[in-house]
C-alpha cells in the first residue's frame, strides 16, 4: 500500500497562518498601544495650543479648519518618522529575543516570515494615520464646542482634500518604514535601528532646504506638507509629488535588501 506525502500548504496559507500569529503576539505589547496612541499625541498638542491659544492664530471672520489642520499636520509629520522608528523596531524585537528560531524552524517559507511582518507594519501604520485624522476632525468639533469664538462651528472643511492629503503623507511615509524594516532585520537588537533612524530624521530636519530633498526618504512626510494649498481653504492635488516617487523607490529597494538578509538569517539566531 501506499501512502502519500502530506501536501505543503500554499503560500497564501503559509502567509495567512504565521499573520494570524504574528497579530496575536501583539497583544499586551507596547506596539498595539503605539499604534492605536500614537496618533492622538499630536491632536492633543494641538487641541491644547487651539484651546489657550487660538486667538493668535485665527483671524476674526476666516475659516479656522485650515489653519488648525496645517498646523496639526506639521507637528504629526515631524514626530511621524519617530513613530515608524519606534514601529519598526518593536515589532521585529518581538523575534531577536530568541524567537527566531522557533519561527524560522517552523513549516513555513521565509517569504510568509517576511511578508507577514510587512504586512502587518503596513496596516499598523495605515490604522495610526486613520485614527490621527478621526481624532484631528473630532478634536476641531471639541473646540467649536469649547471654544465658539474661533468659529470652527460655524465653518466646514472638506473631507476629500483631507483624505487626499492621507493618502500623499500615507506614501510619503514607506521609504522610512522600507528602510527601517531592513534595519532591524539586519540588527540584532532594537538600539541599532533607533539611532539611525533618528539620526535620519534630525538629518532630514536639518536639510528640508536642500534643493535635493525629495531624495531623502526620511523627509518626505515633511516635504509632502507642499501640496496643501491654504489660501484656496484647504486644496490638495491629486498627483503625486517627486518626493513620494522617491519614497516608494526607497521602500522596494529596502525592501528586497530586507528580504535577503531575512534569507541569510540561519536558523540558530
Amino acid at each position: 500500500m501506499e501512502y502519500a506525502l502530506p501536501v505543503a500548504p500554499g503560500p497564501l496559507t503559509q502567509l495567512g497562518r504565521v499573520l494570524v500569529a504574528d497579530t496575536l503576539k501583539l497583544r499586551r505589547t507596547a506596539v498595539l498601544w503605539l499604534a492605536l496612541g500614537g496618533g492622538a499625541l499630536p491632536v492633543v498638542l494641538n487641541l491644547l495650543i487651539f484651546y489657550f491659544k487660538g486667538q493668535y492664530f485665527i483671524k476674526p471672520g476666516t475659516n479656522p479648519w485650515p489653519q488648525y489642520i496645517s498646523m496639526s499636520w506639521q507637528t504629526a509629520s515631524v514626530l511621524l518618522g519617530f513613530f515608524l522608528v519606534l514601529l519598526s523596531g518593536l515589532v521585529v524585537n518581538l523575534e531577536n529575543r530568541g524567537g527566531w528560531r522557533q519561527l524560522l524552524a517552523q513549516p513555513v517559507s521565509r517569504g510568509s516570515v517576511f511578508g507577514s511582518k510587512l504586512l502587518l507594519l503596513l496596516s499598523l501604520n495605515a490604522v495610526a494615520q486613520l485614527i490621527y485624522v478621526a481624532l484631528l476632525l473630532a478634536a476641531g468639533v471639541l473646540l467649536g464646542a469649547l471654544r465658539p469664538g474661533l468659529g470652527f462651528q460655524n465653518n466646514s472643511i472638506g473631507l476629500l482634500p483631507i483624505l487626499r492629503m492621507l493618502g500623499h503623507t500615507y506614501l510619503a511615509t514607506l521609504g522610512i518604514l522600507g528602510i527601517q524594516y531592513a534595519l532591524a532585520l539586519a540588527f540584532r537588537g532594537f538600539v541599532g535601528p533607533l539611532a539611525v533612524g533618528i539620526g535620519g530624521i534630525i538629518s532630514a530636519l536639518t536639510l528640508l532646504r536642500w534643493e535635493h530633498i525629495d531624495l531623502v526618504p526620511y523627509a518626505a512626510p515633511n516635504v509632502v506638507l507642499r501640496l496643501m494649498d491654504f489660501k484656496r481653504g484647504l486644496a490638495v492635488p491629486a498627483p503625486l509629488s517627486a518626493a513620494e516617487w522617491y519614497s516608494l523607490g526607497w521602500f522596494g529597494l529596502a525592501v528586497l535588501i530586507g528580504y535577503v538578509l531575512l534569507l541569510r538569517r540561519p536558523v540558530t539566531d
